[in-house]
């Protein structure tokens, strides 16, 4: 039986160690981190943009529309069907007894009628509102605002609350509710609360 010689092979590998991807390129390691940087970078802005962004366009359609008492602005920066519910829980007298006459048959059974004061506001009747508690001034070039201070408060990412006071007479504040309604991009007023002094101003 004939031997066969086996001849040992040699396995030669070619191992790159340079940082090249690509034949012919000059990609350094480097430019991933800059690139996720940009990448990043441009999703918080994104990402800011999407979540504030509305907020510019609220704020216009508010001093807009009042200033100009444009309807559709109004309607475009406020959700008064929301407002309005945040307005009648503020009257007074709403949460009063109701006291029945014991002397009354019909008493377990009565109709009970709230005599408590309302206020609803819309685009027709906002300006005059704003108005008659000081935060509005008629003009001779038309309205503008009473010198007033804003404060944003208990800022988040989908509500805030701005605070206006009156300079010229503190007690009188109007807090803005301002929270996304009905969609991620669009801001809207859905409450307003007034200070005491306000709220008296206006129902006077």
């Amino acid at each position: 039986m004939a031997e066969h010689e086996l001849h040992e092979g040699k396995v030669i590998r070619d191992i790159k160690t340079r940082n090249d991807v690509f034949e012919g390129t000059k990609y350094r390691k480097q430019n991933n981190v800059v690139r996720m940087v940009l990448f990043y970078t441009t999703c918080a802005l994104v990402l800011v943009l999407a979540s504030y962004g509305g907020l510019y366009f609220t704020k216009s359609n508010l001093h807009d529309g009042v200033l100009a008492n444009d309807a559709e602005k109004m309607q475009a920066g406020i959700n008064f069907e929301k407002t309005n519910r945040t307005l009648l829980a503020q009257m007074p007298g709403l949460l009063d007894e109701v006291k029945k006459d014991p002397n009354d048959k019909y008493a377990a059974s009565m109709d009970v009628v709230v005599t408590s004061q309302k206020l609803q506001v819309g685009p027709d009747n906002l300006v005059d509102v704003l108005i008659k508690g000081g935060l509005v001034k008629k003009t001779f070039d038309g309205l503008e605002f009473a010198d007033v201070e804003w404060q944003t408060k208990n800022w988040a990412y989908s509500h805030m609350s701005v605070v206006i006071t009156s300079k010229e007479n503190p007690d009188l504040q109007l807090t803005l509710n301002i929270a996304k309604d009905g969609s991620l991009l669009i801001w809207r007023v859905v409450g307003v609360f007034m200070s005491d002094a306000l709220r008296d101003k206006v129902l006077s």
